[in-house]
């Protein structure tokens, strides 16, 4: 047997996924978004900044943007935590990610849109809603689950450190939410889709989602 045979043929030492890296990859993806489809549409379309992520759907970066979303959809609908709560948040956060994917946002120059070929009046609907959803149970997840510690363990100096990053994580995700909210009532779409506010509103919601992963997957203050 040759080297090469020897070093293909090697035993996994632990063929399962981690947890732990699930986490982490959960994080890096939700993180690496915006940046994805701004460096696509950017780099290969030469187009300018869009006025959300979402927008991005009908440039040449929507396989990305689709991709990525299903992706993180799909890790956290099969994602296990330590007790079934998490494993409820988790299931239909994916869910609501998968909604974002597969209902495009409002674009005018179209009558019919996405998997479903839905009128884009009702798809937009149907992907704003989705995007709410997934965005407000994230940051249930990270301020009421994440922070939720075994009665018999010891409340370390490092779960305190995580416990503050997994709060603001959260109340910056909610307080993102209630601005996107607010430009949606006082603005006309057509008015939106000339500025960059949304892009980085739903910018800031993914990171702090991504950071709130990272910690929970034992990258930064880990014991």
């Amino acid at each position: 047997m040759t080297r090469l045979t020897r070093y293909l043929r090697t035993k996994n030492s632990d063929p399962i996924i981690s947890f732990i890296n699930l986490r982490r990859l959960i994080g890096i993806l939700g993180m690496a978004l915006p940046l994805v489809c701004y460096l696509g549409g950017r780099l290969f379309a030469g187009l300018p900044l869009g006025p959300s992520i979402s927008s991005y759907y009908y440039t040449n970066a929507g396989d990305a943007f689709v991709g990525v979303l299903v992706g993180v959809a799909m890790f956290l609908a099969t994602y296990r935590g330590y007790e079934r709560l998490d494993d409820i948040v988790s299931t239909a956060t994916g869910i609501m990610g998968l909604g974002i994917a597969l209902f495009p946002c409002l674009n005018h120059a179209y009558e019919k849109v996405g998997f479903f070929n839905l009128s884009v009046g009702l798809s937009n609907v149907m992907h704003s809603t989705s995007a709410g959803l997934f965005f407000l149970l994230l940051a249930v997840n990270s301020i009421f689950i994440f922070t939720m510690t075994d009665d018999k363990a010891r409340m370390t100096d490092n779960k305190k450190k995580r416990n503050v990053v997994y709060v603001v994580s959260g109340i910056v995700i909610i307080v993102c939410l209630v601005a996107l909210g607010i430009l949606q009532a006082l603005y006309s779409q057509e008015y939106l889709d000339g500025k960059t506010w949304v892009f980085f509103l739903e910018t800031i919601l993914l990171e702090a989602f991504g950071i709130s992963w990272l910690v929970k997957g034992e990258t930064l203050f880990r014991d």
